[in-house]
């Protein structure tokens, strides 16, 4: 089963409804917004007209540094200027009327399929340690996996936090090297700190809402964080 986002910049929709009835059963469909952290197998940027073309290239420029999610732009109007916009930026792909329902769910589909065998193919981090409990990396859904039983899903930002934290766990990790494993560009002090922060609040607050605590990341006061598990 895929899971796929739509995100709806408001406007007509009767184009999307055409879509909905022939969506193939292995797709998973969810209404989100872009900045919801969800993680998606595809994501669906709605434009339904062209004055949204500008906040959907925002949007689309910061999800491509936040996900690892296959993004395509559903276009209402036939204009090929705004496509290549949409592409050069990084969009997989622009869906519009010159382009068959049928034919754009088989490309799609064919992607996701490659996406999923590329991921069955890289191996699974494990940590574990004497307290009874086990943590899973899990690189393919971009998500731990706690006690075999519960999952966190993880934004790819977050992934990429937990993956310097899961190489050395036990080991305070330094804010210098959390940012620079994240981003790896220039920021000041502050800044680092607060994106980092941030960050790590947010996942901390999935280990809360999934296994009710989210003891396994510890703060060092001024140095960073450690995975304690």
């Amino acid at each position: 089963m895929y899971r796929i986002g739509v995100v709806n910049f408001e406007g007509d929709t009767s184009g999307w409804t055409q879509f909905q009835a022939q969506m193939p059963s292995d797709w998973e469909l969810h209404q989100t917004a872009s900045d919801e952290g969800a993680v998606f197998d595809l994501l669906i940027l709605l434009e339904n007209k062209p004055e949204q073309t500008g906040e959907i290239c925002g949007q689309l420029l910061q999800l491509k540094k936040e996900l690892d999610s296959l993004i395509w732009i559903w276009a209402t109007a036939q204009n090929e200027m705004n496509r290549m916009v949409y592409l050069k930026l990084g969009a997989d792909g622009v869906m519009t009327d010159h382009l068959k329902l049928e034919e754009w769910v088989l490309i799609v589909s064919n992607a996701l399929r490659r996406k999923a065998m590329n991921g069955q193919h890289s191996e699974e981090k494990i940590v574990s340690k004497n307290n009874g409990g086990g943590l899973v990396l899990n690189i393919r859904n971009r998500s731990i996996m706690v006690n075999e039983n519960d999952e966190i899903r993880l934004t790819n930002l977050e992934y990429k936090a937990m993956d310097i934290l899961f190489q050395n766990v036990g080991e305070t990790v330094t804010y210098e090297e959390i940012y620079k494993a994240i981003w790896g560009e220039k920021e000041n002090e502050h800044r680092k700190v607060y994106r980092i922060s941030n960050l790590i609040f947010h996942i901390r607050k999935k280990f809360e809402e999934e296994i009710g605590t989210s003891k396994a990341i510890r703060t060092v006061r001024s140095k960073g964080y450690v995975l304690t598990v």
